[in-house]
């Protein structure tokens, strides 16, 4: 099982970045990141607020990952090897 636990806005915002994302807008302390996954486009929430800076919540990174259409182990292997598969993003 992926530990999406203790991921903080920085973990999140750098794995979307290496998956191709890039910031499209934010409001306020949410932030929208815009990209294409296997040929569909995608937008993914990360919240940069003072509760959620250092440590974002189970709920924001459940809908990262089901937003994002990245397979969870994706998110893992990336957190603990730096690995971005590359086959996936476009």
């Amino acid at each position: 099982m992926v530990e999406i636990r203790n991921w903080s806005f920085k973990d999140l915002s750098g794995f979307l970045e290496d998956y191709g994302f890039i910031l499209g807008h934010y409001l306020g302390s949410h932030y929208y990141y815009n990209g294409w996954i296997d040929g569909k486009q995608r937008t993914v929430q990360a919240i940069f607020s003072k509760k959620e800076r250092d440590c974002q919540s189970l709920k924001t990174m459940k809908m990262a990952i089901e937003h994002s259409g990245i397979p969870k182990s994706y998110f893992d292997e990336w957190r603990s090897k730096g690995i971005v598969h590359k086959e996936i993003i476009g």
